[in-house]
């Protein structure tokens, strides 16, 4: 009889995995919990009396922040565009809207897989998706950081924050150069034996993106506004500490990779600013609230994509494992 033994390094490999995942997971808890915590307790302190929620200005919100996630997946085909491959704007719009549900899965790989599926038929290779989403990421977050900054000089808060985000932003600016980003692009598909882009990313449609994508965030804050003032009364004069929290805690949300939609994360770092900058009286119940309603319009808006008769017709199943050789290859890499 043969005995089959585990190799000890893949035995530690497996244990680690573990701990990490137990590590994350108490990580996320305690920050709920503290997020929950004050938000049952600065419950207590608001005045209901005098509160006059308004679900028109509520359901406005969700109206604008979905304009502004197809004004997102508008500008991530015009990059797709600039890179040589003619994605139309409705499927590249579908595609950012189903792509979305790959924020809830650790890792947010699947929102690369995501899009890759949706874009297939129009001939856009996985590998190109991967690359176009991290640029997403960099542009759209470059934006994010200096409105932040710019927000957090204005209200006379935060210079840490503002150290942090200028450091950032000269990082990011420098990745995104097309002298850079072309030659980092060139050089994965390079090894991963991959055809080289059609088109190089070139600087004018990149300063375009960048406009996009201050629009996006302006339409962003503004839906965010609408829901403070439609649940706990916020004033005009609050828009720009919520702006800067907002930006703030999406920020948070990308960088914590290993929370499903920045879970705990964005909604302590959107708690801890909004107490920092004083815009509202109850900064952690906005939190609740503002993770409500992202959560239920970002997947309402996904089934949406999903049943438009635009692009391919795949099931989920295809989509998460299907044919997607490009971007699991990258993301062994």
């Amino acid at each position: 009889m043969s005995v089959t033994r585990i190799d000890p390094r893949r035995r530690r490999r497996s244990a680690l995995s573990i701990l990490k995942r137990v590590a994350v997971a108490l990580l996320v808890a305690g920050l709920l919990a503290w997020v929950l915590q004050r938000a049952w307790r600065e419950a207590g302190t608001i005045d209901r009396a005098s509160l006059n929620v308004q679900p028109g200005l509520i359901a406005l919100s969700v109206g604008v922040v979905v304009v502004a996630w197809a004004l997102h997946g508008a500008l991530w085909a015009l990059m797709i565009r600039a890179l040589g491959y003619p994605l139309s704007l409705p499927v590249g719009i579908r595609a950012n809207l189903i792509g979305n549900l790959g924020n809830y899965i650790p890792g947010k790989i699947f929102i690369v897989i995501l899009r890759a599926k949706m874009v297939e038929s129009e001939g856009v290779p996985g590998m190109v998706v991967v690359s176009s989403v991290v640029l997403e990421t960099l542009l759209r977050n470059m934006v994010a950081a200096l409105l932040a900054a710019v927000g957090l000089w204005h209200l006379g808060v935060g210079k840490g924050y503002v150290e942090a985000l200028a450091l950032a932003l000269v990082i990011s600016m420098v990745v995104v150069h097309p002298a850079v980003f072309n030659r980092l692009t060139d050089f994965a598909l390079r090894k991963l034996n991959r055809p080289p882009l059609p088109r190089h990313l070139r600087l004018k449609p990149l300063i375009g993106l960048l406009c996009g994508y201050a629009v996006y965030w302006a339409i962003y804050a503004l839906a965010f506004w609408l829901l403070a003032r439609g649940t706990l009364g916020a004033e005009l004069s609050d828009l720009p500490a919520l702006a800067v929290t907002l930006f703030l805690s999406l920020i948070a949300s990308m960088l914590a990779i290993f929370a499903p939609v920045g879970l705990g994360v964005a909604d302590a770092t959107m708690t801890g600013v909004l107490s920092l900058t004083g815009a509202v009286t109850g900064a952690a119940v906005l939190a609740v609230i503002a993770r409500a309603w992202r959560t239920l319009t970002e997947v309402g808006a996904a089934g949406i994509g999903w049943v438009l008769p635009i692009g391919p017709r795949v099931s989920l199943s295809e989509a998460t494992h299907g044919d997607a050789e490009d971007t699991v290859a990258c993301d062994e890499e």
